[in-house]
């Protein structure tokens, strides 16, 4: 705990009023005073004693004055008047020294210096006129009363020159004494403004001598330390750095070596407490003419500064929920350990975990609980790793274990011990989150190089391996097993998809969507398909591929482009109303590539962009909410509409329809499919139907497959109907033969 720093003591400066003059500045005329008073004491004077008592009663009677003066609070008539009674003693002193004993001067005239001078320090113009006058009336009286022989009329002379004196001389004295002061004055205030700014400055100071050690310090500095000014003087500033760290040391020594210039630098103080204080310092060399050099330091606290800095790298580095690593620094980690392996072979293994019915979780209970149950299990797995090893959260409910050094059965012990962990923390939950499981792949360095492949995307493969066995279970790729069937389909898939996207062999197929009111087929889905040799698979089979590897966005550029090509010729050639409903996965949301993609294509196809439905499923955007309504926000502005899938099926679907731009709502066939069986699922369509019309957005139901399921979208509001009973799939030449003719008698019944 720091001690109380009471701070510099500043002693206000007490201006000093001339004009009233002080005892110090009378002390001198006192003295020149008392020395007149005695020299006429001395042979060969022999004036008469009374009136040497006389003047020794003027003279006490001005003192009184003086000092009578002096208790007041402000100038008053008394302060002149105790240099006036001394013309009265300076006319005595003059006549004992024997200007009334014949002698037509004395050497006590010259006191009739103090009066004046004292009242062209103190006084006023008009002041120094009545000293004239007085100084006249000194030699004039005597001649009045006395006469000669005594005095003689030659004493006019010197009232003469001793009111000139008065008049002439004084006033220029007076002139240049208040010149001095006035300066003096200037110069009080700039030291005293000098002297607040170094003790009152926000930020620390010090002043060195050119070895470091301390002349001054300011309050901040002291307060910046926990210690008294005082306490500070005389000791190098690098004693308070601290300990073991030599950077005040380094810089004094460059400042001195290089004095014409200001450097900077950042270092540590340790307080009295023993705490650290992250400080900048700033130093200047400043020569004085007394002192030599001396290196004035400005010392700026940064230690919020430092926090605020440390903090923005960790969140750069590590997720924000968790705490773990984000994926920017595992993979960055992966890399470091992959140069390791190509230097001195293959060791450690890398394994990957995905949560198993998570997003029930988040539709269920909502994403507070889906984001608590994720620190519980970043928490279970830094308990399951060494400290040498790595665990990171790469986005959503996957994470990954880098074990720098392990073999296969390492591998596979740490991925059962946390499938384990998970399950019996699960398991103390309650509702959806018991079903909570983990799904580990695993993969050795070893077997990634067997591979020649991706340790990561290996390692995302395997875990699949896991999820399709049942979940809740490990899955180790083996090494010295080259074939690694299903591994190695996916990676075969792999390359079947990059081969369908430059042979361009998918196709797309258009499902009719009709217009519940007049029984219009005004839109289509676009569906993907994949041409293989003579097989024609579904995306079912290889969209997920595609997610895990990357080229999901190259996927959805090609339908965009493909889709857009197909809707200008149909929209050209057989309704100029037409739209087109193209799916978007939510790896290609947000992605530059993608929006590029729409752009050039609306323009090189001559597409109204309002023909353009995007539609998102709830898995797309559930990834990053921010990023889904940036992207529908841009892509609104452009003029294409937005349309939410699988609308209803979990507990996050109304905070997407709240956040989320959409202009149409697709009720998931869960709720479609027996709608005409189940009132249950009746007053669940009913409500979505219900706020989508509020909300100002339009519905489309999905799975129609009969008749008495169109009645009943009809009856309930649905806009729009799509499913089997509508019509299937089919390519574009059989789409357009089957249904832009008419659908009405589909919609007769």
């Amino acid at each position: 705990m720091r001690r109380r720093v009471s701070g510099t003591a500043t002693v206000p400066s007490s201006s000093i009023d001339l004009r009233r003059g002080t005892p110090t500045l009378a002390l001198p005329f006192a003295v020149v005073a008392v020395i007149g008073l005695i020299t006429v004491l001395l042979p060969p004077y022999d004036g008469p004693w009374w009136v040497i008592g006389l003047a020794v009663l003027v003279l006490g009677l001005s003192a009184l004055v003086f000092f009578a003066s002096r208790l007041r609070g402000r100038r008053s008539w008394l302060d002149p008047l105790a240099a006036y009674l001394l013309f009265p003693y300076a006319a005595l002193l003059h006549d004992a020294a024997g200007a009334g004993a014949g002698g037509s001067s004395s050497g006590m005239t010259a006191l009739l210096l103090l009066p004046i001078l004292w009242l062209a320090i103190t006084g006023t113009p008009h002041q120094l006129w009545v000293a004239s006058a007085l100084a006249v009336l000194t030699f004039a009286v005597p001649i009045v009363l006395v006469g000669p022989p005594g005095y003689s009329w030659g004493d006019w002379r010197r009232a003469v020159v001793w009111c000139a004196v008065a008049l002439v001389i004084a006033p220029v004295l007076q002139r240049i004494v208040r010149d001095l002061v006035r300066q003096s004055r200037r110069v009080r205030i700039a030291n005293d403004r000098v002297e607040r700014l170094f003790d009152d400055a926000p930020h620390g100071v010090a002043l060195l001598d050119p070895v470091g050690t301390i002349i001054r310090v300011n309050v901040s500095m002291s307060v910046m330390v926990g210690l008294e000014p005082v306490d500070m003087v005389g000791h190098r500033l690098g004693a308070f750095e601290t300990p073991g760290e030599d950077r005040i040391q380094d810089h004094l020594g460059r400042l001195m070596f290089r004095r014409g210039e200001s450097h900077s630098t950042e270092c540590r103080l340790r307080d009295s407490g023993g705490n650290d204080v992250n400080v900048s310092l700033s130093s200047t060399v400043v020569s004085d003419s007394e002192m030599g050099d001396i290196v004035m330091v400005n010392v700026v606290d940064i230690s919020d500064r430092r926090r605020y800095l440390d903090r923005l790298s960790h969140l750069a580095d590590h997720d924000v929920l968790t705490g773990l690593a984000n994926r920017r620094r595992f993979e960055t980690e992966l890399e470091r350990h992959l140069d390791h392996c190509r230097r001195h072979g293959p060791s450690g293994a890398l394994l990957l975990l995905d949560l198993d019915n998570f997003k029930q979780v988040n539709d269920s209970l909502g994403h507070n609980a889906g984001d608590q149950l994720l620190v519980v299990i970043a928490g279970l797995l830094r308990r399951s790793i060494r400290s040498t090893d790595v665990v990171g959260r790469l986005g959503g409910d996957e994470f990954a274990i880098l074990l720098t050094d392990a073999d296969q059965a390492d591998a596979a012990r740490v991925a059962e011990l946390v499938v384990e962990r998970v399950r019996t923390h699960a398991a103390t939950l309650d509702g959806v989150a018991r079903r909570v499981t983990a799904s580990v792949g695993a993969v050795t360095f070893r077997a990634a190089s067997e591979h020649a492949a991706d340790a990561l995307a290996l390692a995302d493969m395997t875990m699949y391996d896991a999820k399709e066995a049942g979940r809740n279970q490990v899955a180790v790729l083996t090494e010295g097993d080259v074939r690694g069937p299903r591994t190695s389909a996916r990676l075969h898939w792999q390359s079947r998809i990059e081969a369908a996207l430059e042979n361009d062999r998918f196709e797309l197929h258009l499902q009719p969507i009709m217009n519940i009111a007049d029984g219009r087929i005004s839109s289509a889905e676009v569906l993907l398909r994949l041409r293989d040799q003579d097989e024609l698979v579904p995306p079912a089979r290889f969209i997920y591929i595609a997610e895990r590897v990357g080229l999901m966005p190259r996927v959805d550029a090609w339908v965009v482009d493909k889709s857009l090509e197909l809707l200008a010729r149909l929209r050209r050639e057989h309704d100029p109303e037409f739209e087109f409903e193209v799916n978007l996965s939510g790896h290609s949301i947000g992605s530059t590539e993608i929006e590029s993609v729409i752009v050039s294509s609306l323009a090189t196809h001559g597409v109204d962009p309002s023909a353009l439905i995007l539609e998102i499923t709830e898995t797309a955007a559930v990834g990053d909410v921010a990023l889904a309504r940036d992207f529908a926000e841009r892509m609104t502005d452009l003029g294409c509409a937005f349309a939410l899938d699988d609308f209803g099926a979990g507990f996050g679907s109304f905070y997407y329809l709240k956040h989320l731009f959409f202009d149409y709502v697709k009720i998931d066939g869960e709720f479609v499919a027996h709608v005409h069986e189940s009132q249950v699922d009746r007053t669940i369509m009913r409500s979505i139907v219900g706020i989508a019309r509020d909300l100002g957005k339009r519905t489309v139901a999905e799975f129609v497959s009969s008749q008495e399921i169109l009645d009943v979208c009809r009856e309930e509001g649905v806009d729009f109907a799509q499913g089997y009973l509508i019509g299937k799939p089919v390519p574009y030449d059989e789409f357009v033969e089957r249904f832009m003719p008419s659908a009405t008698a589909v919609a007769r019944g």
